[in-house]
């Protein structure tokens, strides 16, 4: 059967990510979603089959905000063992290439947020 796991975030622990009510926060947390999902699938490869990732708009009393979930079959181990992989192996900063992506998508990177590069 199809489960999904929030994780809470669009961006590595360690990196800032834009504000739910900032100028701009619908255009820049997709694209930080977006960068975060590329990041993932070359950390942990392709996932199994009818397993995937997904950005949620989430309601809040401030606005929608987005978060990153895993779509996962939760009565296949291989696909439980792949959400637990990357569940519990966020990484703390952007790689290279998601620094690049961010760039390419218009992110201010550099110019917003003090700790990206």
């Amino acid at each position: 059967m199809k489960d999904q796991f929030e994780l809470a975030t669009t961006v590595p622990h360690e990196e800032p990510c834009f504000q739910v009510g900032e100028q701009d926060y619908q255009k820049f947390g997709r694209i930080e979603a977006r960068a975060l999902i590329s990041q993932l699938l070359r950390m942990f490869g392709e996932p199994p089959v009818g397993c995937g990732f997904k950005i949620l708009s989430c309601p809040h009393d401030f606005g929608t905000y987005y978060d990153v979930a895993l779509v996962y079959n939760d009565e296949s181990d291989e696909a439980q063992e792949w959400m637990l992989k990357v569940e519990g192996g966020l990484p703390e900063k952007w790689d290279t290439e998601a620094i690049q992506e961010l760039k390419e998508n218009g992110y201010p990177v550099g110019e917003y947020h003090g700790s990206i590069r």
